[in-house]
Parts: C-alpha cells; structure tokens; sequence
C-alpha cells in the first residue's frame, strides 16, 4: 500500500516547465549569459527505442525507393511501345497546357480528306468528322485523337464534357471525348436530329415500332433516362440544356396543312407542355439568341421568343431562305428572291427581332457564321464579313475551297479545307470593301 502512496519526487528547479531558466558560461563574473524557458542543462542521451525505431524508418525508405525504382524501370520496358505524348497529355487532360493566344502559335491543322465533314472547337482543339474518321488535332497541328468511323452523312455536336457524332438518317452513333471513343451504338431506326449538353446528357430523335417519333434522353454514364414518344408530332429540330429541360420543334399535317408546335418539358418529370403552336406553317430550326431568347426559322418566316412569350414575327414575303444562323446574340438569315435575275440579301437581327443590318448577299453562299459581332458568309473561294456594329463589309480571298469556318477566338477563325484548316486573323487577314 506504500507503494500507491509514495510521494512523488518534484522536478529539480531548473526543470520546471515554462519558468525561465538562466545558464552562464565561464564563471560567476563572465558577462555570456543565456534565457531559455527550457532546461539549459546538460546534453540529454536519446532513447533507445526511438533510436532503433529511426534506424528501420531510415532502411524502410531505401527499400521503398529501391523497389520503386525497379518497377518503374519494369514497367518501362514492358510497355515502352505503349508509351508517348498522347498518353501524358490525357494524365494532363484536365490542364490546357499549350493554348494559342496569337495567330503566331497556331499552326496548320492537317486530317484526311473527304466528302462530307463536320468541323468544331472542342475544349481547345480542332475536330474533323468524316465518313471514315474523327479526328482531334490541337491548335499547334498535333493530333491527337484518330478514331476510325462508316457514316454515310456524319454530323458533330460538342458540349463541355463530350462530343456526340451521329450519322443523320442512319443508325449509328457515338460519344468521344479528346482522346478516344467512350460509347457506340446502332439503333434501330434512322436519326433525325441530335443535341448535347455541358453536363454530358446528349438526346436523339428517332423513331421506333409503335411511334412515329421517339427522343431518349441518356446522361452523362450513356444509359437511357427519358423516352417521349408521339403519334402526332414530327419533331424537326430539338434542344438539351445543362438543368436537363429540352425543346422539341414539331409539326404534323391537320386537314392537309401543317401545323407547328413548340413543345416543352423536363427529363425528370413526366408532364411535357405545348407552349405555342402555329398553322400553316413549317418550324425548321431554332438557335439561342441570348440566355432566355430564341429564332426560329419556319418555312416562311423567322419566330422569336422570349421564354415561352412571342416578341416579333419576320415575313420572308414570298422569298427563299438560303441560309440562316445563329450566336453571339444574333440571327441572320439570307433570303433570295425567285425567277430569273434575282437578288439575295442578308438580315441580320437582334435577340428580340429588331433588324440591326442588311447587306448584299450571293446567292451561291455556302455557310453562315456569328462570331464575335460579325456575320461570315462562306462561299466556295471566299470568305465575307459583315461588321454588325458598322455594317461594313470585308473580305478574305483564300483562292481554294473552303468547306467550313471555325472560331476558336474571338479575333482568329480557322478556315477548314478539304484536307487542311488554317488560321487567318478576322481583322488582318480581311479587306475592307468599298
């Protein structure tokens, strides 16, 4: 019982904590002298356990390293054939290491050539999509990707997270992003139309057994989430946005006349709402013009919206539209007149359907862009730009073919060639007309 009750030794003086401590050094009159809130005393021997504890932590590292270093060298020699730039750029995929900010760094953009071919920006590279090939080349002319394909009419659409390539009026479609092919899929029936959000969602409109017209939505992991399916209803254009709501275009014949509709509703309700309907009249296309506004072109006449609301309605007046566009706030169609000697002319208008210019147009016109503030009408050897804010016109004569135009910047646009894409400044490289 003594042994519970033995009174505890007290510390020495000097080893109290947190008491300043004094030590001098070289006797009572020497003028060096120390503070320290720790004990000044004598140098203290290590413990032993931890002594011994150090010296295997110590070994353990070598060996760690040692071992390391073996399977590295291993694995080197091993795959060594499965080893290059493309590989340590998708380890990096998610870091834009090398992005042009002047028409200097970009460089020739070459990819197999074919007949038809769909040209996008996608996370900072250039993509090419032709019957027998997709292909991702950066803005240097490094290719990246190059994944075999058999479409017929093969059509791109890009988001944020994936790209969706579908061969339009056949069955076959797939999901890439930068570096490979994540999904492939043959439905049973052709697509008509396709979109992708920034969320990876993608819808495709097709049709199956027992409707005339089915949309399956599927998200970002590629399975099947919504399915809205009509009788009625053709749907000739259809929109994803990233809250998982979407937009159908559709028409169907009453009494032998169309009738177009809008049709609105959400992947995660089973309630889809008629939101405007036309007779008489054949809805196209529809593009954003703004975050909450929209053109719509019709047979005979452009449609814009605000929400659900209809601000203006422009009449083509018995003219044919040509071409028609939208982006950057903006929609511009070019319409021509019918019989011999007709002229063309382009419009261009705001989100709520003001007219904010016009310009003579051919009506040989391959394309239409916005971009940046400017109009960009493609013809075979030529390139226009129609300046939105001071409607003069410029042009860039590129003495070859020109299939598609790009804009990865707001001052640079690539014109893709058959075979080959190249950067031209969209203020240098034009000439003013006069």
């Amino acid at each position: 019982m003594s042994l519970f009750f033995k009174k505890k030794k007290k510390p020495p003086k000097s080893m109290r904590d947190g008491e300043l401590m004094t030590a001098r050094r070289g006797g009572e009159q020497s003028g060096e002298q120390i503070q320290s809130v720790y004990d000044t005393g004598g140098e203290k021997q290590p413990n032993r356990r931890y002594k011994r504890l150090s010296v295997a932590v110590g070994l353990l590292k070598y060996v760690v390293i040692t071992l390391f270093f073996l399977f590295f060298m291993t694995m080197t020699f091993v795959y060594s054939s499965e080893i290059n730039v493309e590989k340590f750029r998708y380890i990096l995929k998610d870091m834009n290491l090398k992005i042009p900010t002047g028409i200097e760094e970009y460089g020739d953009i070459y990819y197999v050539a074919d007949i038809e071919q769909s040209f996008a920006v996608y996370r900072d590279d250039f993509v090419c999509v032709g019957r027998s090939s997709l292909e991702v080349v950066d803005m240097t002319g490094r290719q990246v990707q190059s994944t075999e394909l058999k479409y017929i009419n093969p059509r791109l659409v890009t988001g944020g997270k994936y790209m969706l390539v579908y061969d339009l009026s056949n069955t076959h479609y797939g999901i890439f992003n930068t570096f490979s092919e994540l999904h492939a899929e043959a439905l049973e029936y052709p697509i008509s139309d396709a979109d992708i959000n920034d969320e990876g969602y993608y819808l495709i409109v097709t049709r199956d057994t027992e409707y005339k017209t089915a949309v399956y939505v599927y998200n970002k992991e590629m399975k099947r989430v919504y399915t809205y399916q009509s009788n009625e209803r053709y749907i000739y254009d259809a929109h994803l946005e990233n809250d998982g709501s979407f937009t159908l275009y559709a028409a169907d014949a009453e009494n032998g006349s169309f009738r177009s509709e809008i049709i609105k509703g959400n992947i995660r309700s089973d309630q889809v709402d008629v939101t405007f309907r036309r007779n008489g009249t054949l809805m196209l296309s529809a593009g954003k013009t703004g975050p909450n506004s929209t053109a719509v072109l019709c047979s005979d006449c452009i449609l814009f919206f605000s929400g659900n609301d209809l601000v203006y309605e422009y009449q083509f007046n018995g003219r044919v539209c040509r071409r028609f566009a939208c982006g950057d706030g903006y929609s511009a169609v070019v319409l021509s007149s019918e019989g011999a000697g007709a002229d063309s002319g382009l419009f261009v208008f705001d989100c709520e359907g003001t007219l904010s210019g016009e310009a003579d147009s051919g009506s040989d016109i391959t394309a239409l862009y916005v971009s940046s503030g400017s109009v960009f009408s493609l013809y075979t050897g030529s390139v226009e730009r129609y300046e939105i804010s001071t409607g003069k016109r410029y042009i860039f004569i590129s003495g070859h073919e020109t299939k598609g135009l790009v804009f990865p910047d707001s001052e640079i646009m690539l014109a893709a060639e058959a075979s080959r894409a190249y950067p031209v400044s969209v203020y240098d490289g034009f000439t003013e007309l006069r």
